[in-house]
């Protein structure tokens, strides 16, 4: 896979390390090379993410309006379907700080990187572009980088790619082609990987967020809460029944109260109604779909953040 080079990140391929004053304007430009956001937020969080779904009010209001015209079995029947989707949320979350960790462990925590004319041990995060640093068997590369020295060179590229058996990699001689042209992936050292045999030289391109495995990495711990088709139509089909259930009750309310009963009457003559025609087995039944289909891609080892995603994989 090529890849581009901007060639305002990379002067030249030699062994001249970045001075002081270029590793602080490049950090000013580039920011920290934090391939990898933080956990994901804590349970506070996470309960205030939960009571956005408006499946879960809907529940709560239909079981109230069982409360109030007297039927508690029932009301209690859709608390307990509640448990279910407050309970994967708490799976999913969970889930997700397992892997978010699992992902970190797979990057660099320090670097060997040049300086001026010396070798410094620093901080993986403090990196920036242009930076040369040094890979040796074992570990980690800190970031996007081009090889630039190194003999007997291969990588693991498994947890990036996925392929199973080493990749050579091939120092790049002589001046970086054009931005247009790019470079072929032999030629890089990417974060997430690791050298196997021989020392790296690497020029680091890409830091933080810009790394592949750091946009692979965010897109597993980051998604929009997005409706997805089956939840749209689900919720129109709703709307449409609460307003004609909406409808209903109120014309049956005036019914009663021009027929001479009482306001009582009338009230509790429209709840019973609207109990029976509200569509509270939608969520309910959509809720135990989800949760089935987030159980057997769990066990197939899978990843998944939000529920809905499993109709998308469907």
């Amino acid at each position: 896979m090529r890849r581009p080079v901007p060639r305002d990140r990379i002067e030249d391929l030699g062994e001249r390390g970045l001075t002081d004053d270029e590793v602080r304007e490049r950090k000013a430009r580039y920011g920290a090379n934090r391939i990898l956001e933080s956990a994901p937020a804590g349970w506070g969080d996470l309960l205030r993410e939960t009571a956005r779904d408006p499946m879960l009010w809907f529940l709560l209001s239909t079981s109230g309006l069982f409360v109030l015209v007297g039927e508690t079995a029932e009301a209690l029947i859709l608390l307990l379907a509640i448990v279910p989707l407050a309970g994967m949320d708490a799976y999913l979350h969970r889930r997700t700080r397992a892997s978010t960790e699992g992902l970190s462990s797979r990057l660099a925590a320090f670097a060997r990187v040049r300086r001026g004319e010396r070798w410094l041990s620093i901080a993986a995060t403090e990196l920036v572009p242009g930076d040369l640093v040094a890979v040796g068997p074992g570990e980690p590369f800190p970031a996007d980088g081009l090889v630039v020295a190194g003999e007997a060179l291969q990588a693991d590229e498994s947890a990036l790619t996925g392929e199973a058996y080493p990749v050579r990699k091939h120092p790049l001689s002589g001046p970086p082609p054009s931005e247009a042209t790019g470079i072929e992936g032999e030629h890089w050292g990417m974060a997430g990987t690791r050298v196997l045999t021989g020392e790296a030289r690497v020029r680091i391109v890409y830091t933080g967020a810009e790394t592949l495995y750091g946009e692979i990495a965010r897109s597993a711990v980051r998604g929009r809460r997005e409706r997805t088709p089956l939840q749209q139509a689900i919720a129109g089909l709703v709307s449409v029944l609460l307003t004609a259930a909406g409808i209903m009750c109120v014309v049956l309310a005036l019914v009663r109260l021009r027929q001479g009963y009482g306001f009582v009457d009338a009230l509790i003559s429209a709840l019973t109604l609207a109990v029976a025609a509200l569509p509270e087995e939608f969520p309910v039944v959509f809720t135990f779909f989800l949760g089935v289909g987030v159980y057997r891609l769990a066990r197939r080892q899978a990843l998944v953040r939000r529920a809905v995603v499993v109709e998308n994989i469907g």
